[in-house]
């Protein structure tokens, strides 16, 4: 299984913000972001309006404005982050070009148990297990002093 790219950029920024003192209160940028990560920002920008539509984070305008996390990053489930930014289909599309045993196929089934699990384990981790990276946590430091 491989992620989008739109998944991972939305996990580098909210694990970004997980890792900063005062998450839901202290703002960055998503220009800030988008360089840090080596990301185009109009990419960062999808990410932050999708992240800010579900709740994940909040965004302000203006001077002084930025985007944080909604909430503590201990209630952040990684599955939950990702239901919300992998598209819903399937591993296997049995019907664009219909299969003849599509209605029998153990395969479908078997990969279609596979990804549930996949999101079922990525639920047992927090932005807050993810966030405690020395390397984060140096890298935030660096970011937070220039």
């Amino acid at each position: 299984m491989q992620l989008t790219r739109f998944s991972d950029i939305s996990l580098r920024l909210l694990i970004y913000l997980a890792s900063r003192d005062r998450v839901t209160s202290v703002t960055v940028t998503a220009r800030a972001t988008s360089t840090l990560f080596h990301v185009p920002y109009t990419h960062m920008v999808k990410v932050v309006h999708q992240l800010g539509q579900h709740g994940l984070i909040v965004t302000t305008k203006g001077k002084g404005g930025g985007l944080r996390l909604s909430r503590p990053p201990e209630s952040i489930r990684i599955g939950e982050v990702l239901r919300l930014t992998e598209p819903g289909n399937a591993v296997v599309d049995c019907f664009t070009q219909p299969c003849p045993l599509r209605f029998e196929c153990l395969l479908k089934h078997a990969l279609d148990d596979a990804y549930n699990a996949f999101f079922a384990h990525m639920d047992k981790f927090t932005l807050a297990d993810i966030a405690t990276m020395p390397a984060l946590k140096t890298l935030v430091q660096l970011t937070t002093s220039l």
